[in-house]
């Protein structure tokens, strides 16, 4: 009787041992998971199709490693999914280098307003390493100086309608804006925002000459100011009139005034930037 005693104690210890050495086994288990889950993640891969230019063999997964490659952060949606893609895909020589670059242009049509325009460019290395990412309504490589490459030519636009625009060259390895309108002035050259007025074009011409004739070309934004409310001499803005018994209102389709504009922004040589001639504010009232 003692015997069977001391077998089913020994019995029950042997039992709690393996209960316990199970229960640690699955304890280590789980802080081994754990551990793996909360490992941070590994860099994002390298761009890895620079190699089928000028083809996009697979465009699906070449969207998939851009977006992956360089983190770019979108608003998906099915109808995102169903109309995003590569809208350019070519080398090109910048202003300020003679290295070729690749510059890629991923659109995926569609998002929120604060998301506008729902497209990214990206200038690329040839080895791949990233340049710049620019979100540009438009984007244009257009000759400034003869025998130069050209500028890159960015226009900026808001979901609204209101915008600028941005002019790069390469400098250091690196993409610098060199015309001092949009963001040291906050000069709009592009509105569609109908507030109190537009532009006609709403995106301002683009012109290149040699304003001051110092033998360097300088650029201008040119086109009309387009006021789609009356105003008082007092700078009171009015929606509608009354002529000759009638009540007239003011609309993009029937402005109250159009007034011709141009923003000339002459080549400094020293700072290889182009700079406003003069106070386009006071000129215009601008900013009113």
């Amino acid at each position: 009787m003692k015997k069977i005693y001391l077998s089913a104690i020994a019995s029950l210890l042997i039992l709690s041992c393996t209960q316990k050495q199970e229960s640690k086994k699955e304890e280590t288990i789980q802080i081994q998971h754990t551990a793996k889950e909360t490992v941070k993640p590994k860099a994002p891969v390298p761009f890895e199709y620079l190699g089928d230019y000028p083809a996009i063999k697979d465009s699906s997964k070449f969207i998939q490693n851009l977006r992956q490659a360089f983190n770019l952060n979108i608003h998906e949606s099915p109808s995102q999914q169903e109309s995003e893609k590569i809208t350019a895909f070519k080398r090109v020589k910048i202003n300020g280098s003679d290295q070729e670059y690749y510059f890629i242009e991923y659109d995926w049509k569609t998002g929120p307003n604060s998301g506008y325009p729902w497209k990214n460019q990206l200038l690329l290395t040839k080895e791949g390493k990233l340049v710049k990412i620019l979100s540009a309504e438009r984007y244009e490589f257009i000759s400034v100086f003869p025998k130069e490459n050209p500028f890159l030519l960015a226009t900026i636009v808001t979901g609204h309608g209101n915008g600028g625009h941005e002019l790069y060259k390469v400098t250091a390895d690196s993409l610098e804006n060199v015309y001092e309108g949009y963001y040291d002035f906050n000069l709009k050259t592009y509105d569609a925002y109908e507030d109190n007025k537009v532009y006609e074009p709403y995106e301002l011409t683009l012109k290149i000459k040699d304003y001051n004739n110092d033998g360097f070309n300088d650029i201008a934004f040119k086109g009309k100011s387009v006021l789609i409310r009356g105003r008082t001499p007092d700078g009171e803005w009015y929606d509608f009139t009354t002529i000759n018994g009638k009540e007239v209102y003011y609309s993009a389709d029937h402005p109250f005034q159009k007034t011709p504009v141009e923003y000339i922004f002459l080549y400094d040589k020293k700072s290889d930037h182009f700079k406003a001639k003069e106070d386009y504010a006071e000129k215009y009232n601008i900013f009113e």
